[in-house]
This record gives C-alpha cells, structure tokens and sequence, in this order.
C-alpha cells in the first residue's frame, strides 16, 4: 500500500482566493482529484481516471500564503476500481505550523488503451495503520454501493 501513494503541494495564491480571502472550494477540489490521480495511475501502472468524489468534509479555512498538501493514498481495490483517501494539510511556513484541514474520498478506475475498465493489482496493507485504512475503505465501498 505504501507505493500506492500520491502528494502535491502548492501555495494559495491570491488568484485562488474566494470572497472571503481563502482558498476557493474549486481550488481545492481539483488539488484533491489531482493527488487521488496520481495515487492511482501509480498503483494501477497506468491511466486512471476519475469516477466519483463521494464526499469532502471542510474543516478549516484555509488563506491565501499557506503551502497546501493533499497526500492521497490507495486503500482499498476492487477490479478495475480503487478507493482512495486524500488528507489536506495545510502549513504556514514561516512557523512550521501544520493542520489537517479537509478529508475526502473518491473513487478511481483503471482504463487501459481503448478508455475501458482495466483489472488492477490486488492491494496488500502490511502494517496495522494500512489494515485498518483497507477495512475502513472497504465498508465505505458497501455502504456507497447503493448510491452508485
């Protein structure tokens, strides 16, 4: 699961910023889509593509100078699919304060040359952290099933 992972960073610039002076929720959307992507091509050796974004919960603000991190990680597959957990941090540099601001959760699938499903690798959780991660993401993946 640890190779199964994506990160990206940014500043908040001023021209992401909303009414308020903080990042823009859309900014922050595609920050999260692009980490899950490249968790996702990573584990799945290949294109993947976006298939849901089932839920963001915005904890905090956060403003215009902060460096943003969405560190994504596989944690549960299924053939083709792949749920994957993104976890916002945001830092204030100068000081090295750091805080988890946004958690959500989308859902990947593998396309091979012709944009159809393709099987992706099993996933193996070999510490106690992973495992736990893979069972969460897994009775996520039931109970989002209806919903699908």
């Amino acid at each position: 699961m640890s190779y199964s992972r994506g990160e990206i960073s940014t500043f908040v610039m001023p021209h992401m910023q909303n009414v308020l002076g903080d990042l823009f929720g859309g900014h922050l959307m595609a920050l999260v889509d692009q980490a899950a992507a490249v968790a996702a091509i990573r584990h799945a050796g290949g294109p993947a593509v976006t298939a849901t974004i089932d839920r963001v919960d915005f904890r905090e603000r956060i403003p215009v100078g902060a460096l943003v991190t969405c560190v994504a990680t596989v944690d549960y597959v299924g053939n083709s699919s792949m749920e994957i957990t993104v976890e916002v941090y945001a830092e204030r540099v100068s000081t090295g304060e750091r805080r988890h601001t946004h958690t959500a959760h989308a859902v990947f699938v593998a396309i091979d040359e012709h944009g159809k499903p393709k099987r992706v690798p099993r996933l193996v959780p070999e510490t106690e952290e992973e495992r736990a991660r893979f069972e969460r993401a897994r009775v996520h993946r039931e109970q989002m099933k209806p919903k699908r």
